[in-house]
């Protein structure tokens, strides 16, 4: 653990996909530390209840009194109501916001220093893909902690603000457009014969070689080149995609998805 959360108190509001994931993956990299959560759901709280360095606290307020650094992981429609509450005790401490949509000169109603995140899903099993941007009043050192409590959880890009809304659409709802492809694929091996469970698992690992070679260097056309031969089985169902738009619908997806974030504000 690095000095900079090492005597720091990390507030989390939001025990969701994202907060449970980012209280979990730092749980698991730091050894000491203490951190506070709040949710408006106790389940949530109770799913922590056995590991000592997680205080549930009863309110928001009472947590973000309580924290050096506040993590608010709400619903971007709860934000506003959220932030009015606590912003008497938090006006000079740390907010990272991973709230979709909602923008850095938006929070800076409540709080100065402010880091914007996009994590996505892939948090649940640490290998979220997170971009980060920083507000004006941001701190390098403020960009380096957000950046520490986001590695717990996977990779961190950082980004411009104004690309937010295409990180949105290409890692935060991109993350289900793969899962779709997945899902797809096992049904066709499915419909070939194989047993469900076996299909998707060979589908599922079969996308993870791709992603794996394609992060070591081998560009996608490569990968399409090794493995299609003349008049073989991949270039055949590589013509079926082509000639169904395989690639134009992907890019659509995320165009769209992009588009939807940009309306959210």
């Amino acid at each position: 653990m690095s000095e900079l959360l090492k005597h720091r108190k990390v507030g989390i509001i939001g025990i969701g996909n994202i907060g449970a994931s980012i209280l979990r993956g730092l749980l698991a990299t730091m050894k000491e530390g203490r951190f506070l959560i709040a949710d408006v759901r106790r389940e949530s709280l109770d799913a922590f209840a056995d590991d000592p360095r997680v205080v549930p606290c009863d309110s928001n307020k009472q947590l973000a009194s309580e924290s050096d650094v506040l993590i608010l992981a709400v619903k971007p429609g709860d934000v506003s109501a959220v932030l009015e509450e606590i912003a008497p005790v938090i006006r000079d401490k740390l907010l990272i916001s991973v709230a979709a949509g909602v923008t850095t000169e938006e929070l800076e109603r409540y709080v100065s220093r402010v880091i914007r995140v996009m994590p996505n899903l892939g948090a649940r099993v640490g290998e979220s893909v997170s971009a980060l941007c920083g507000g004006r009043n941001a701190v390098a050192e403020d960009v380096a902690l957000a950046d520490e409590i986001l590695s717990a959880i996977g990779s961190v890009y950082h980004v411009k603000e104004s690309d937010m809304d295409i990180i949105t659409g290409l890692s935060g709802s991109g993350i289900a457009f793969f899962a779709e492809v997945i899902d797809a694929m096992a049904d066709a091996g499915v419909h070939e014969g194989l047993p469900r469970d076996q299909a998707l698992a060979i589908a599922a690992k079969t996308a993870l070689g791709a992603a794996r070679l394609v992060i070591s260097g081998d560009k996608p056309a490569m990968i399409k080149a090794m493995t299609a031969s003349p008049g073989g089985t991949t270039i055949r169902g590589l013509y079926a995609m082509e000639s169904r738009a395989v690639r134009a619908a992907m890019m659509d997806a995320v165009i769209e998805a992009t588009k939807r974030s940009r309306e959210l504000r």
